[in-house]
């Protein structure tokens, strides 16, 4: 039995700010990298085979931190890139709802019947989710550790892939900056063993929903 470790990466200016990131490929900021080492901390005990990641630059700086504590490469993975957002990308929340009311009502509400202005659907992105899934375990097999360093919308994905649950209970999820979930993989079948742990957050360095 193989485990798996779904890790979101740390804080960015943008999550900051509360603006939609999307597939801008930003760095972590000084709270962000601060966030990921004590991730590394918290994973300290937990043992890793294998470290892939989405191929962005936020989730690879935290993905290497992982790496360098473990004397490991990590794996940059396109399909595990966040959700393209379209025009939202690099918008607050505020200025979203007013110049696209009823779009953020129905990315609220009702998320499967959501459609982004010149962006990516939920659903198409969940598909992109099951095809890195089969892709690593196609070059891993379900015996080994993974942990698998990626962005809030793709893991809440992963998540709702692993449970059954539909993406009309997407937003019933939080993912944290650097919260890790863990799934237990029985050959194939995945098993939510816990969501979104980040207690071992410092207070200086708390982790964003968004």
């Amino acid at each position: 039995m193989g485990k798996i470790y779904l890790i979101r990466h740390g804080e960015t200016d943008s999550n900051q700010a509360h603006k939609f990131q999307g597939q801008l490929d930003l760095p972590l900021n000084p709270t962000g990298i601060a966030q990921a080492k004590q991730m590394v901390q918290y994973m300290a005990d937990k043992k890793i085979d294998v470290i892939y990641s989405s191929s962005m630059l936020r989730a690879r700086m935290t993905a290497a931190e992982l790496a360098m504590s473990r004397n490991l490469a990590y794996r940059p993975l396109e399909l595990l890139k966040e959700i393209s957002f379209g025009d939202w990308e690099g918008l607050e929340y505020g200025e979203i709802t007013k110049r696209w009311p009823k779009e953020m009502e129905l990315f609220l509400t009702q998320p499967h019947k959501w459609e982004p202005p010149h962006g990516e659907t939920f659903a198409a992105a969940m598909e992109r989710c099951r095809l890195a899934f089969e892709e690593i375990f196609a070059a891993e097999g379900h015996d080994k550790n993974i942990a698998i360093v990626s962005h809030g919308g793709i893991i809440r994905l992963q998540l709702c892939l692993a449970l059954g649950v539909p993406l009309s209970n997407l937003w019933k999820m939080s993912v944290y900056n650097v919260s890790v979930s863990t799934l237990s993989d029985y050959k194939g079948t995945l098993c939510v063993d816990s969501m979104n742990v980040a207690d071992f957050l410092c207070k200086s360095v708390e982790a964003r929903v968004i």
